[in-house]
């Protein structure tokens, strides 16, 4: 049986913070003056708790996703067989202040386990539980991550990081969250029909939160565009020519970026170039901007969509484009929700909900799915409650199935209710999609009898009871009285300060990393950077320096090319499957990914030389790897190719000779002779005491005088 009213109205707190911890603005003061400084509160720094909500599961998903390209690749880049063994990567570590979680995992396995669990962090903070814990867990993996291989990090991947430490100081989990719903649920208990239809609480719930860290994420970001604007001093950028050398690339092209490259006029490339610099300016003050919040905050969030997905549509750069857009969506307005929150609430999503009021279970499903419909669109009836139920519905029917009224007043049973209900959720379908397929509707069908069938019993074991209880007075319980302290909520409360004094601190240590980072700020402003700042932005991989594509975009490219032999002659690049490629300018470019990219373009300078051998040991085992015996190699050279990407107007630039990075075995044929340089014919000096002959006397041409 379910417990009293009484039980449940002296509940727990939130397992998140309460809401009356933030810094809320004075009202107390009368005039101008208090306008003018609650204002300011709100604008910068103010947020509103649903948008946070969305970010969390935007910015968890991408987590998700990223964890799982690298898992596709992990052997390669993140254990002893790939191409930086842990022991290496700590006896010869490829910057300071280096930690990582992931150096105490050596074999595929062991990093698969890691994975995994990492894995399971991710989820359980993108679905918010215990969102706080599995945040702090969350940040600690990807920069843990990000530093196992500094190989592949690039500004996409430090940017994550950015936004995950400085969010770890918001409350991510106080909306669309397990820990919401589980507070939600604890804190009223609800036993009938109109209990479920009440919706006041969540009405006046205040959505609002004030902390400092909002305007420290705002400036962060206006940094980021800020000097990433006036590093752009090139040449490539003042003539508008900086896209189209960007598309030359043929490393991080994508098959769209090669099309415009293909088919895209000169003029057009300018005129992207001018948009790009134009877009980035504009980015880096509009969030400054005192006035029309509500509508800057709109604009911001379209500017960053045109800017990067531009940039996403035409390069592989990994997390970079969608970290940087993600942002602006914590700084949109609570009306801005309220309108979108307008499609989910239209009168077509409305329905009606006829449940088993004697199960304890239909009544905790309806509570569950009270809280999972922000938009108001279910309504619940009880099967008691006859006088409300349409009389053409006969009692037999309501004590058999759920039964689900559309607004055209059709009915619903079994898993056509259940599909019903997630037509009326926010998102519901997702989940849901395949009860409407072929056999999939056989199998929901099946799967509801059976627990329909059982549903006393289910509700019995997991303890609701064989019966709903419904309240002696049909209210809550001490309504209208305060919630009553407690030790932990008063803990929480507390912690408000300390977090505000950290954020400030944070924000003192990044300010001045940033002007020790950017060379345009380092010239002009002189200030000696402590050690201890120096380890807080190294250790998670937050640095500040920010100058992508400048001051020139890239004028050359290349690519890594292995020409291996097999036992049986055969030339094969194992990394493409294919015959060895040494043309630097491929029609569709090379399809590289963004990990592949970073570590290719990196080993070829020489201080990573030393890193060499692991490829070389790597690719004499790959066929292990790859279970692919018949192509083991006898020897091969690992070449970088390279080239001046082609003039506007061209299709091919001019091939610069490639650079032996390292090999096995003696090569022949190499297919990089053709593009060697050729050397000067060598001179034939005279032997010692031997004279030069003599050249014979030219001839008098025939019919002389």
């Amino acid at each position: 049986m379910t417990e009293p009213a009484e039980t449940a109205a002296v509940s727990e707190p939130e397992e998140t913070e309460p809401e009356d911890t933030d810094l809320e603005p004075t009202t107390t003061e009368d005039g101008p003056r208090r306008r003018e400084r609650a204002g300011f509160w709100t604008d910068f720094l103010t947020v509103d708790r649903r948008w946070l909500g969305v970010f969390r599961i935007l910015y968890g998903t991408l987590l998700i996703v990223d964890l799982l390209r690298r898992w596709a690749v992990a052997r390669f880049y993140y254990t002893n067989d790939g191409i930086l063994p842990n022991h290496f990567s700590l006896f010869r570590p490829m910057g300071g202040h280096l930690f990582s979680l992931y150096h105490a995992f050596s074999s595929l396995g062991e990093v698969s386990v890691a994975f995994a669990v990492t894995l399971c962090i991710f989820v359980a903070f993108t679905l918010g539980y215990r969102t706080r814990l599995f945040h702090i867990l969350s940040v600690l993996c990807i920069t843990s991550l990000n530093a196992r291989n500094i190989f592949v990090e690039n500004g996409g991947t430090v940017v994550v990081n950015i936004l995950g430490v400085w969010t770890m100081f918001m409350p991510l989990g106080s909306r669309f969250s397990i820990d919401a719903l589980r507070s939600s649920l604890r804190a009223h208990d609800e036993h009938t029909a109109r209990e479920l239809n009440d919706r006041g609480d969540e009405r006046s719930r205040n959505n609002s939160f004030t902390s400092v860290v909002v305007l420290a994420l705002i400036l962060q970001w206006s940094i980021i565009y800020f000097f990433n604007v006036v590093h752009k001093t090139g040449h490539g950028w003042r003539n508008g020519s900086a896209i189209y050398w960007f598309v030359q690339q043929n490393r991080i092209v994508t098959a769209f970026g090669v099309w415009m490259r293909t088919h895209m006029p000169f003029w057009v490339f300018k005129v992207m170039t001018k948009g790009a610099l134009g877009l980035e300016g504009v980015l880096s003050c509009i969030l400054l901007i005192p006035f029309a919040r509500a509508y800057t905050r709109r604009v911001a969030l379209l500017l960053a969509l045109a800017l990067h997905g531009g940039i996403a549509s035409m390069s592989r750069l990994g997390p970079f484009s969608y970290v940087m857009t993600m942002q602006f969506v914590i700084h949109l307005a609570g009306s801005d929700f309220d309108y979108v929150a307008r499609w989910f609430a239209r009168p077509a999503r409305a329905r009606t909900v006829i449940y088993d009021a004697d199960c304890g279970l239909c009544l905790y499903l309806c509570r569950l799915l009270k809280r999972l419909d922000p938009c108001e669109r279910l309504t619940f009836i009880g099967n008691d409650e006859r006088e409300r139920i349409p009389a053409s519905i006969a009692s037999s029917l309501l004590d058999e199935t759920l039964v689900v009224i559309r607004p055209d007043g059709s009915l619903a049973t079994e898993e056509r209710a259940v599909f019903e209900l997630a037509r009326a959720l926010p998102f519901g379908v997702l989940p849901l999609f395949w009860l409407r397929l072929p056999g999939g509707a056989q199998l929901g069908r099946y799967l509801y009898r059976l627990v329909a069938k059982n549903r006393l019993r289910i509700s019995a074991w997991l303890g609701f009871g064989e019966c709903g209880i419904p309240r002696p007075d049909g209210g809550s319980a001490l309504e209208g009285s305060e919630p009553p302290r407690s030790l932990r909520g008063d803990v929480l409360a507390a912690v408000a300060p300390i977090r505000e004094g950290l954020v400030l601190l944070l924000m003192l240590a990044l300010g001045v990393q940033a002007l020790g980072d950017n060379p345009w700020a380092n010239t002009r402003i002189h200030v000696r950077r402590p050690e201890w700042v120096a380890a807080v932005a190294e250790y998670p991989r937050i640095y500040q320096g920010w100058s992508m594509f400048a001051p020139e975009p890239p004028y050359d490219d290349g690519h890594l090319v292995v020409d291996g032999r097999t036992e049986d002659g055969r030339k094969l690049d194992p990394f493409t499957g294919r015959e060895p490629d040494f043309d630097p300018y491929p029609a569709a470019g090379w399809g590289d990914d963004q990990l592949w990219c970073d570590y290719t373009n990196r080993l070829r300078f020489p201080n990573n030389a030393p890193n060499r051998v692991h490829l070389r040991e790597y690719l004499l085992r790959w066929h292990e790897f790859m279970n692919r015996p018949h192509d083991r190699l006898v020897s091969f050279d690992v070449w970088w190719v390279q080239g001046k990407s082609p003039e506007p107007g061209q299709k091919r630039g001019q091939p610069l000779p490639p650079e032996r990075l390292t090999s096995s075995g003696t090569v022949l044929d190499s297919g990089a002779t053709p593009w060697l340089p050729k050397p000067p014919p060598p001179s034939v000096p005279p032997l010692v005491g031997q004279q030069r002959p003599r050249q014979a006397p030219p001839r008098a041409p025939v019919g002389g005088p």
